[in-house]
């Protein structure tokens, strides 16, 4: 893997990434059959939330899935035009103790020789990869795919922002996943508007999710930073 991934500010993006060949990690498939799922559910979150919030669960173990996976795709491909095999059985991860996903492993990346402007295009790999996680997580644990969607726009548009913060232009030509309302093809963009800047009352921008992730129905975990219930919701 180039080492140049890791190199400076970009180092942050790419922190989740195992190098270590010695360590442990489970493929992406066996992660999401049901037994697995209900035994990772098991040890983060306890039999008693299980049973009666396993949409809320599935959302917010979704977001270590993201995490982990949507920064150093795509700062890899704005930055460094290379990209990575992100079919499911191509991606691994490893475990915590505790059950939640804590460190990716991906296949060598590959050089692109001419990026697609188009983001659409350019990112296809990482767009059919969390169709295909979305898809087997909301049948799962019957969330609906907005919500997980929202999550997936979130840390998307999170790593856009600080990748342009610490002066990468290139971080705009990520922004038409979010901006987009369809894809090229006319499908229906998941990704619209997944985050939205609202005008607050002293007039300076609020950040919001366009889909609650559920968090706020477990009371010891709370509302989310970016929650887009009101307060009497």
């Amino acid at each position: 893997m180039n080492t140049m991934l890791f190199d400076g500010p970009l180092a942050v993006f790419f922190r989740m990434l195992i190098r270590d060949s010695a360590r442990p990690v489970r493929p992406l498939p066996e992660l999401l059959q049901e037994q697995t799922l209900d035994q990772l559910l098991m040890q983060v979150y306890g039999p008693e939330l299980v049973q009666d919030k396993r949409p809320v669960l599935v959302s917010q173990w979704f977001k270590f899935y993201a995490m982990q996976l949507i920064p150093p795709v795509v700062v890899a491909g704005l930055v460094h035009g290379v990209s990575w095999p992100l079919q499911l059985s191509q991606v691994g991860f490893a475990l915590h103790e505790r059950g939640f996903l804590d460190g990716l492993r991906l296949e060598q990346a590959v050089p692109v020789a001419s990026p697609s402007d188009n983001p659409f295009e350019r990112f296809a790999p990482l767009l059919e990869n969390l169709q295909q996680v979305i898809g087997r997580l909301s049948a799962y644990g019957g969330v609906m795919p907005g919500v997980l969607w929202s999550t997936a726009g979130d840390y998307l548009e999170t790593c856009l922002r600080q990748l342009a913060e610490i002066g990468y232009a290139s971080a705009q030509k990520g922004y038409g996943l979010l901006h987009e309302r369809l894809r090229p093809d006319g499908r229906r963009n998941a990704l619209f508007n997944t985050i939205l800047y609202m005008e607050g009352p002293d007039g300076s921008p609020i950040r919001q999710r366009r889909r609650c992730c559920l968090s706020y129905q477990v009371e010891w975990a709370g509302r989310c930073e970016y929650c887009p219930l009101t307060d009497s919701a």
